[in-house]
C-alpha cells in the first residue's frame, strides 16, 4: 500500500464523521448564535433577574418617599362589640350598682391624619436620596448586564475554540493512524525510532482529545446555566472562530465614549448624589418638624344614655374631632450627631473613589486596547506560521511517497502542524476575547 492511497483513504475517513455529526445536530438540536445566547441570558439569568428586583425595590422606596409629602398618615380604625347598658346621667345614675346589667352593642370609629408643613428640607432630601437610589440600582443592573454578556462571550468563544481543536485532533489522529500498518519494526524501509515516534504522537493526541472533551462539557454546562437553558436540552453553537473585523477607534475616542456610557461611572455619581442627600437629611433632623394633625371620632351604643355634659366622657357614646398645629423637636444631639458623622463619612468615601475613577477607567481601556491590537498582530503571525507548516507537511508527504524511510520527518511535520494550528485557533480566541474585554472596559459594544 503506497502513501498516496493512504492519504486519500484518510481524507475520506476524516470527512464521514463530520458530515454525520452535522446531520444529527441539525435534526435533533437547537442552534444558538452569540446574540441569541446574550438575549436568553438577559431574560433568564439569575443575576439579572435579581438586579431587576433590586430596581423595583428602589422604586418602591422612592414611592414611599414621595408619599411622605402628602398625608403620610391617614388611618381609619373601627371596632365593635358588647358593653353593659347604662341609662341615666351623672345626676341620675342607674339604680343597679352591682355591675351586672344587660349587654348591648356598640360601635366606634376613629379617623386620624398628619400633614407635614415644613421640615427644613428633611423630606425633600430623603426624596432626592431615594431617587438617586433608583439610579444606583439601574446602574448596577447595567453593570451586571455587561458582565453577564462578557461571560457569555467568554464561554461562547471558548466552546468554538474547543470544537475547532477537537476537530483538529481527530483529523490528526485519523491521518497518523493510517500509517500504523506500514510504520512497523519489521518494515526494513522504516527507521527503528519511527514506530515509537508515531505511537508517542498518537498517545499525545489521545490525551489532548480527552482534555478537550472535558473542557467542552464544562463550558457547555456553564453556558446552559448562564442562559437558562434546560440541563437536558441538546444545543449547538452557531458561528465559527474567526478573526475580528472591527477597526479600533482612536484611543481618545474610546476614553470619551467610556466617560459617557460607562455604568461604573453612572453608579458612582448616583451613589455620591444619594450620599449627599442623606447627609443633608441627617443635618435637617436637627431642626423642628412643623405639621398639621387632627381627626374625627364617633362612637354609638344604643343601650347607654348619650351624655351631653362637656365634663363627662363616655367612650361608647361620643362624637368629636379637631385640627391642630404641631411641632416636633428632637433633643437627642448625640444620636443625631452620630447619624450625621456616619453619612458624612460615607459621602467622603465615594468622593475619594470619584477622584481616581476616570483615571482608572482610562488605564483599563489603555490596557485592553493594547492587548486587542497585539492579539490582532498575533493572528497574522500565527496564520503565517500555520501556512509555512502546511507547506512543510506537503513537502514531507511527497518525500514519504518517494522514500518511506522519511516517515520521521512526516510525523514531525504533523506534530508541528498540530502546534501551529492550535496556536492559530488560540490566537483567534484571544483576538475575540480581547475585543470583548475592550468593550467591557468602554461600557458598550464597539461594533453592531
Amino acid at each position: 500500500m503506497n502513501g498516496r492511497s493512504l492519504l486519500a483513504r484518510s481524507a475520506r475517513w476524516a470527512t464521514i464523521p463530520v458530515c454525520l455529526l452535522a446531520g444529527l445536530a441539525n435534526a435533533q438540536t437547537s442552534t444558538y448564535s452569540l446574540n441569541d445566547l446574550i438575549d436568553r441570558a438577559l431574560q433568564h439569568n439569575a443575576q439579572i433577574l435579581a438586579g431587576r428586583a433590586d430596581v423595583d425595590e428602589a422604586r418602591a422606596q422612592l414611592r414611599q418617599a414621595r408619599g411622605a409629602f402628602v398625608l403620610p398618615r391617614l388611618r381609619l380604625e373601627s371596632i365593635g362589640g358588647l358593653t353593659p347598658d347604662a341609662e341615666g346621667d351623672v345626676f341620675n345614675p342607674p339604680s343597679d350598682t352591682s355591675g351586672v346589667r344587660d349587654l348591648g352593642p356598640f360601635a366606634r370609629a376613629q379617623l386620624e391624619f398628619v400633614q407635614p408643613l415644613y421640615t427644613f428640607g428633611l423630606l425633600s432630601n430623603l426624596h432626592g436620596a431615594a431617587k438617586a437610589g433608583v439610579e444606583v440600582e439601574q446602574a448596577k443592573l447595567s453593570i451586571t448586564r455587561l458582565e453577564v454578556e462578557h461571560q457569555i462571550k467568554e464561554l461562547y468563544f471558548g466552546i468554538l475554540l474547543a470544537q475547532d481543536l477537537t476537530r483538529l485532533v481527530e483529523r490528526l489522529q485519523e491521518e497518523l493512524a493510517a500509517w500504523e500498518e506500514d510504520v512497523t519494526l519489521d518494515n526494513p524501509d522504516i527507521p527503528v525510532s519511527a514506530p515509537f515516534k508515531l505511537q508517542l504522537a498518537l498517545l499525545e493526541l489521545h490525551k489532548r482529545s480527552a482534555q478537550l472533551d472535558d473542557a467542552l462539557k464544562f463550558a457547555r454546562s456553564a453556558l446552559a446555566w448562564m442562559t437558562g437553558l434546560p440541563e437536558d436540552e441538546a444545543f449547538a453553537i452557531a458561528g465559527n472562530l474567526s478573526a475580528t473585523t472591527s477597526v479600533l477607534p482612536p484611543i481618545n475616542e474610546l476614553y470619551a465614549r467610556a466617560l459617557r456610557q460607562q455604568p461604573d461611572l453612572r453608579h458612582l455619581k448616583a451613589g455620591l448624589d444619594a450620599r449627599q442627600r442623606q447627609e443633608q437629611a441627617a443635618r435637617s433632623a436637627y431642626f423642628p418638624q412643623v405639621f398639621l394633625s387632627g381627626g374625627i371620632r364617633y362612637a354609638v351604643a344604643p343601650g347607654r344614655t348619650d351624655q351631653h355634659n362637656p365634663f363627662v366622657k363616655d367612650e361608647f357614646n361620643l362624637f368629636n374631632g379637631g385640627v391642630f398645629l404641631g411641632l416636633r423637636q428632637s433633643f437627642e444631639w448625640n444620636m443625631l450627631g452620630a447619624d450625621l458623622d456616619k453619612a458624612r463619612a460615607k459621602r467622603r468615601q465615594l468622593e475619594a473613589i470619584e477622584t481616581t475613577a476616570a483615571q482608572g477607567i482610562r488605564v483599563e481601556i489603555r490596557r485592553a486596547y493594547d492587548i486587542c491590537r497585539q492579539s490582532q498582530q498575533d493572528v497574522v503571525s500565527t496564520r503565517k506560521a500555520r501556512n509555512l507548516t502546511r507547506e512543510w507537511l506537503q513537502l514531507a508527504r511527497h518525500e514519504y511517497e518517494l522514500e518511506p524511510g522519511s516517515v520521521k520527518e512526516l510525523v514531525s511535520a504533523f506534530e508541528a502542524l498540530g502546534g501551529t494550528e492550535e496556536a492559530y485557533y488560540r490566537a483567534l480566541y484571544k483576538d475575540n476575547f480581547a475585543l470583548a474585554d475592550l468593550e467591557l472596559a468602554v461600557g458598550g459594544r464597539l461594533s453592531p
